[in-house]
């Protein structure tokens, strides 16, 4: 009988399948760019502040199903939103933003770094990490959210035009597609990089341009609306924007 012989040595192929387990074995989780959604103007919602220069508008998460639910873990983050028809560079900073609160209590938003701690501390969070690290979650069930409400644009979705698109899109994390489930170094460091990534930022809104961006207060003050100071051509501008709930 005629003896079939391998056309790869055997220890070139040992050390090619070896290697091929090493590389599936170091696959990390890489969250994918927010998708594209609709466009969604700040002047339809029932709140905004609508002038001749320029739409503002705040939103309320809404938590998808999936995911942490930044609301019980004591987060309660809302998507400011600037559309600028005119032909000037307003810019508004996050440090001075106030959340108006029950009584007419005003809040400071949280930093990044503060928001996360909160959130990390919490049960919520926990439970979330030990869902998708033990019970193998993947894909969009490890996705905090935040980005269900905005998409993607010119420059990343921030405000570069009027292509800076907002909608239903799936988030930075919400969308992943993973080729294994997350550690829980990763899953943290993935809720990190979501809240820092959606978090406002304060960089002049070009003519035509729509900026969004999450400031983040905590769910018990109870926040209703926003005092909101825009920043141009050394004038200052003072707005309160009622928190809506979306219309998209």
């Amino acid at each position: 009988m005629k003896r079939t012989t391998l056309s790869m040595p055997v220890g070139r192929l040992a050390t090619a399948l070896a290697l091929c387990f090493l590389l599936a074995s170091c696959a990390v989780y890489t969250p994918p760019n927010p998708q594209i959604s609709s466009v969604v103007n700040p002047a339809v919602l029932p709140g905004a502040a609508r002038t001749a220069d320029w739409d503002i508008g705040a939103v309320r998460y809404q938590w998808q199903g999936r995911g942490l639910n930044y609301y019980d873990a004591g987060l309660f983050p809302v998507l400011l939103l600037v559309s600028n028809h005119s032909g000037r560079y307003p810019v508004i900073y996050a440090q001075e933003c106030r959340g108006i609160g029950v009584g007419g209590a005003e809040y400071a938003p949280y930093s990044v770094d503060q928001a996360a701690e909160l959130v990390f501390a919490s049960t919520a969070y926990k439970k979330s990490a030990e869902a998708a690290v033990v019970g193998g979650l993947t894909g969009a069930a490890v996705g905090a959210g935040l980005g269900a409400l905005i998409g993607s644009g010119f420059n990343h979705g921030w405000g570069a035009g009027p292509g800076a698109l907002i909608g239903a899109g799936a988030g930075a994390i919400g969308g992943a597609a993973l080729s294994q489930q997350p550690s829980m170094d990763q899953y943290r460091a993935s809720l990190y990089q979501e809240m820092g990534t959606y978090a406002w930022r304060p960089s002049p809104v070009p003519p035509g341009g729509l900026m969004p961006g999450y400031l983040y207060f905590p769910v018990s003050a109870g926040i209703h609306s926003l005092r909101v100071i825009v920043h141009v051509d050394n004038q200052v501008q003072t707005f309160i924007i009622p928190v809506d709930m979306p219309v998209w």
